[in-house]
């Protein structure tokens, strides 16, 4: 049987993921209709008016079925989609990261109870709040560093006096 705190810790993760999932997903911007990203009438979508209206080159690639730089009405469905992967992926990288940094800091001896704050943003691990010592600073800041996935780190820990 697994310890209770264990039990609540990985809850806790799946929570989070959950939330930030939802919450990323709802306040995503919905990508035009077909008829309103075509801004020059010409019945086609050029990776330019698709990059306009907040879509991503690699999206526009993908759904670009015929590979010849325009999208037809079916394939700007299909870019649509693979830009609301692409936008959705990149929260649930974040949450993960951070979920995994937290559970990382909470299994550290001596860290545990701390008043540690975890924030991810496009890979940035912001650490804030209060710690006991310069040395649980400089290994939650570690800790957070071989998480993969995570590209740099900003460590607004404070020593609790």
């Amino acid at each position: 049987m697994k310890p209770i705190q264990y039990r609540f810790i990985s809850l806790s993760l799946a929570g989070s993921i959950a939330a930030f999932t939802a919450t990323s997903a709802m306040a995503a911007p919905v990508m035009p209709s077909f008829k309103q990203a075509d801004s020059n009438g010409d019945a086609m979508i050029s990776l330019e008016e698709f990059v306009t209206q907040g879509g991503h080159v690699q999206a526009f690639r993908e759904g670009d079925a015929n590979a010849d730089g325009q999208l037809g009405s079916d394939e700007y469905i299909k870019a649509s989609a693979n830009n609301d992967r692409i936008k959705a992926s990149k929260f649930v990288d974040d949450a993960w990261i951070t979920a995994k940094v937290k559970a990382l800091l909470l299994k550290q001896d001596g860290m545990k109870g701390l008043e540690v704050n975890v924030e991810t943003h496009k890979g940035i691990v912001q650490l804030a709040g209060w710690v006991g010592s310069a040395e649980q600073v400089a290994r939650a800041e570690k800790i957070a560093l071989g998480v993969e996935g995570v590209k740099a780190v900003r460590n607004d820990l404070q020593i609790k006096l």
